[in-house]
């Protein structure tokens, strides 16, 4: 009888350690949660999210992550929102201007982190550049506007720029409006197509033909995600096309010359402004992140667009970091 006791204790010690075990590796399994939705599937928005997850592994911090997609649609982008914070995700992430504010206007007490938005202060995510919001701060990918353009016009001396762009989209028609002010300031005479979708484009592009000299395609998400509907109809009337979206114009190709945010570095930025909040830190005390210096930004040379143009890019346009794209793929300079 006292062996049988002592072995049913023995039993019970054993169950009740593999009890202690599972609740210390369930205690320790439970990781923080990071919500990154993107306003929909396109090269520069991918770079973001993929630079945001390899900033996080490369410094060691394990989370669970919930990708989200609301395909330009923003009642999908309210309806992740809310499953956001339902959820009760720690971090959500809003990649691209439109998703951003979805996640504002929805999460009053969620840390946000937005991303690859050009001007935050205009869409009302932050109350100024110097200064995180409540509950909000982020990383932006504007650009000189003023400095592309001259950029540009030393490759090719246009005095009729072509730009496609979405009304709705408040990133879009803030870039549009400086592109229209610089081009004034310029003597060049800026034609306009405004889009409402993706579908759009195309049409958009054609409408341009023979009223412009050259495209310009800003960061706007549907244009982006539809370069090719641009470069393609530029290159059937030997029309140059200029992009400030390297992320795009490294997938399709096409773009004469581009010059503009690492969207991956970008991500990277991101995810460093998670780890602060996740440490403690509050978002009013992290500024928007802007980009600096040639590491931080991309220069792309298409060859067959410039041989099939017959024009050089000046040297002074060339970078060591500085990208070359021959039959679709990056070759050496």
């Amino acid at each position: 009888m006292k062996k049988i006791i002592i072995m049913f204790s023995a039993v019970l010690m054993a169950v009740s350690i593999s009890g202690c075990k599972k609740n210390e590796n369930t205690a320790q399994e439970k990781l923080p949660t990071i919500g990154i939705a993107k306003l929909l599937a396109h090269p520069a928005l991918n770079s973001v999210e993929k630079g945001i997850q390899d900033e996080l592994t490369a410094k060691g911090i394990k989370v669970n992550y919930d990708l989200q997609n609301a395909n330009a649609d923003m009642n999908i982008a309210t309806s992740i929102a809310n499953k956001f914070k339902s959820d009760g995700v720690d971090v959500t992430v809003g990649i691209g201007t439109p998703m951003a504010i979805a996640l504002l206007n929805t999460l009053q007490t969620t840390p946000i982190v937005f991303a690859a938005i050009s001007d935050p202060v205009a869409a009302h995510l932050v109350p100024s550049k110097d200064k995180g919001g409540k509950n909000i701060t982020g990383v932006s990918d504007a650009v000189d506007i003023e400095s592309q353009i001259n950029a540009f016009r030393s490759i090719v001396p246009f005095t009729r720029l072509g730009m496609i762009y979405t009304s709705s989209e408040d990133n879009s028609v803030v870039m549009h409006k400086v592109t229209k002010e610089v081009c004034d300031k310029l003597g060049i005479k800026l034609i306009s197509q405004p889009i409402t979708n993706i579908n759009e484009i195309k049409q958009a592009a054609e409408s341009l033909i023979g009223r412009v000299d050259a495209f310009y395609v800003v960061t706007d998400n549907n244009v982006c995600s539809s370069l090719n509907s641009i470069t393609s109809t530029a290159a059937a009337n030997n029309l140059p096309v200029f992009s400030a979206d390297p992320s795009s114009s490294l997938q399709f190709g096409g773009v004469l010359y581009t010059a503009g945010a690492d969207y991956y570095v970008i991500g990277r930025l991101a995810g460093q402004q998670i780890i602060d909040i996740l440490n403690g830190k509050k978002t009013e005390d992290i500024p928007t992140r802007y980009m600096k210096g040639a590491k931080e930004t991309q220069t792309i040379i298409d060859n067959d667009a410039a041989n099939a143009l017959g024009v050089t890019i000046p040297q002074d346009l060339i970078s060591e970091n500085t990208i070359f794209l021959e039959n679709g793929k990056e070759v050496k300079k």
